[in-house]
């Protein structure tokens, strides 16, 4: 079964993401409580918006507005009296005093604020409430002392149950001063208990039932926020740029826009986002919800912008990718290429001069500077696509080099100026192209053909040895010192033999020159024939075997035989090399459009050797040498693997050791 690599980094990268603007807004939330608090005095659990200074300030500003009203009403009053306003009568009045007083009515004014005022001046009173369910003024007096927060004046003296807004406390204003210096009125204001209104003394009640919850635990909040902040941040930085696909840093395409492109889309978005909030902003939750989605869009687009920052700079692109590098690139590459620069420039400024003067000589003859004109351009043009001619045919000519074809040879005789040195240059790529593969395939013919005679010499010796070493065994050998010789001398020419024949195997291998009959073979029958046959091996050496084979049957075109070797030689070096008590893990997997083979074991020698040196010939994970074999299984595994159009491949990590096969699925 396919295990799924998760790249955690990313993972906490994007839960930080998350999470940051909830540690921010809580970490605002809590110092704004503990300044609040501070501020009105509030920070203790003891302490109530009605205690605090913004109560006293809001009350003290209510008063200020009843007597905002009482003056309007004396000037009403006062125009009435001296004939500037005609009275319509339609007023209803109270008695005080064997008194009619004048009823200004402002109904459910102020909210949980209660006001009632008697001028005794003007013989009129205001009320803020419904007066009609009070018969009398000593009840609606009455009713708005039964109220814990009352503020009275009456008889040039302030009774009131709120400590900051006491006589004393408020005498030296400029604001008592004026309005309260020996007045004649009456002023009873109250604030509600049970606040039933939503009106300001209700939302800052609230406020402030907030604020003390959250007094007591902005000590622990702060602290703890900013470090798990801290902590985040390191996750994002580190976590921007990695993918689980590849080391390194991944850029994708919109890292590679100029850096100012990108400021300015983002500038731009969040501009339009600023003018929208700023367009659409009320109290109704349609638009509460509105400016929450654009405060997520600007907030995705500082990510974006960050994000791409932080790539740009660990993959080292920030200067290169941005407007100004672009425009230093190309004067740079203008300045490096004076000559050409200029003789562009010099025909570019002839054609110019050349147009200009046939326009001006066009006004008396136009019919001529016409013919001179498209002439003019028709020359251009053959110039031009004369060059692209001849640039077109070095181009194929580097082409065809590149997938192989080295005999190719330019016309140099076709070709002017700098592109006949190029074309020059071109051939004499191709002619020591060409004289290298030769010399290459010489090379590698006559190793072949030494390693094969050399093996063949070695052989026809080398059997009658065996022979011999065959025919000693069935002597009667009395001595234990001779059977002791002879039985060494049989493991070393056996040993011989398996070397020769890897050794011709090997060179064949590398050459191609074995005939492969490719057949539809079953992945999974192939390996438990394989783990069968080297049971025995991996028991000696304790090795616990784990297959991890398909749900169903998956095939790949192989040879039998020599996917058999392959296999062969990676479970013997296995066998060999693994720690023992260990176990080895054997996975088939499916990969898109191909099957792969992954085999992988702990080494019981430390690998201090890159991969790349362990498929090299005549080289083997014991350094030692103390083990048998002749360090060639893994090059012959390669060499075979890849001629039957599979890939074979290598990692170490520490001492862990994978080896993968991978071939094409058939269906």
């Amino acid at each position: 079964m396919k295990n799924k690599k998760i790249c955690w980094i990313r993972v906490l990268k994007n839960i930080s993401y998350f999470v940051i603007p909830i540690l921010i807004g809580l970490s605002i939330l809590s110092i704004f409580c503990v300044v609040y608090g501070r501020k009105n005095g509030i920070t203790t659990q003891k302490g109530s918006y009605f205690d605090s200074h913004e109560f006293y300030e809001d009350y003290y500003n209510c008063i200020k507005q009843v007597i905002s009203k009482k003056n309007s009403q004396e000037s009403i009053e006062k125009n009435i009296k001296e004939g500037m306003v005609i009275d319509n009568g339609s007023y209803n009045y109270m008695d005080i005093n064997g008194k009619k007083y004048k009823i200004y009515n402002d109904y459910f004014s102020n909210g949980n604020f209660i006001c009632f005022f008697i001028d005794n001046k003007y013989n009129f009173v205001y009320i803020n409430k419904p007066y009609d369910i009070f018969p009398t003024t000593e009840k609606l007096k009455e009713e708005i002392l039964q109220n814990s927060k009352y503020w009275v004046y009456e008889n040039g003296k302030v009774n009131t149950s709120i400590s900051g807004l006491d006589e004393k406390s408020i005498e030296n204003t400029s604001f008592y001063q004026s309005n309260f210096n020996k007045q004649n009125y009456t002023i009873y204001t109250a604030i509600m208990d049970d606040l039933p209104y939503n009106d300001n003394f209700f939302s800052s009640f609230i406020i402030t039932e907030i604020v003390k919850s959250f007094s007591r635990s902005a000590v622990y909040i702060i602290p703890i926020s900013i470090i798990l902040i801290i902590i985040m941040v390191s996750f994002i930085l580190n976590g921007i740029g990695k993918t689980k696909k590849e080391e390194g840093i991944y850029l994708n395409w919109f890292d590679k826009w100029p850096i100012e492109i990108v400021f300015l889309a983002v500038s731009l978005i969040v501009f339009i986002s600023c003018y929208i909030i700023y367009e659409i902003f009320d109290s109704s939750y349609i638009e509460i919800f509105g400016v929450i989605g654009i405060c997520i869009l600007i907030y995705v687009a500082f990510i974006i912008l960050l994000e791409t920052i932080i790539k740009r700079i660990k993959g080292h692109v920030f200067i290169k990718n941005t407007i100004i590098y672009w425009i230093c690139e190309k004067i740079q590459l203008i300045l490096k290429n004076t000559k050409l620069s200029m003789k562009i420039g010099l025909l570019l400024a002839i054609f110019t001069i050349v147009n200009s003067v046939v326009l001006s000589f066009s006004r008396n003859h136009k019919f001529m500077a016409f013919i001179i004109l498209m002439t003019l351009y028709a020359l251009s043009y053959i110039y031009i696509l004369k060059k692209a001619i001849l640039y077109q045919k070095i181009n194929g000519a580097i082409e065809q080099i590149y997938h192989g074809n080295t005999t190719i040879k330019l016309n140099e005789e076709e070709f002017t100026g700098e592109l006949k040195k190029l074309a020059l240059q071109v051939n004499d790529i191709a002619g020591g192209l060409s004289n290298a593969v030769e010399e290459r395939l010489k090379s590698e013919r006559l190793k072949t053909e030494l390693i094969t005679n050399v093996s063949h010499d070695i052989k026809t010796p080398l059997t009658s040895i065996i022979n011999y070493v065959d025919l000693l065994k069935k002597e009667d050998i009395s001595t234990e010192k001779a059977a002791e010789y002879l039985a060494i001398l049989d493991n070393k020419s056996q040993r011989l033999k398996k070397l020769t024949e890897d050794l011709v195997e090997a060179s064949k291998a590398s050459s191609g020159n074995i005939k492969m009959n490719m057949e539809k073979l079953e992945v999974n029958e192939l390996i438990k024939q394989v783990s069968a046959e080297f049971e025995d091996k991996f028991k000696a050496r304790q090795l616990e075997e784990i297959i991890s084979y398909t749900k169903g049957a998956v095939y790949i075109s192989a040879d039998s035989r020599h996917i058999y070797r392959v296999l062969e030689n990676i479970y013997s070096n296995t066998a060999k090399y693994a720690l023992e008590k260990s176990r080895v893990y054997t996975d088939i997997i499916e990969h898109g459009e191909n099957v792969i083979i992954q085999i992988k074991n702990i080494s019981k020698q430390k690998l201090n050797i890159s991969a790349d040196e362990l498929i090299e010939r005549f080289v083997r994970g014991d350094t030692s040498r103390s083990e048998e074999g002749s360090g060639l299984g893994l090059s012959i595994a390669k060499s075979l693997t890849e001629l039957q159009n599979g890939q074979f491949h290598i990692y170490v990590d520490g001492d862990l050791f994978k080896i993968t096969i991978g071939f094409k699925k058939l269906k």
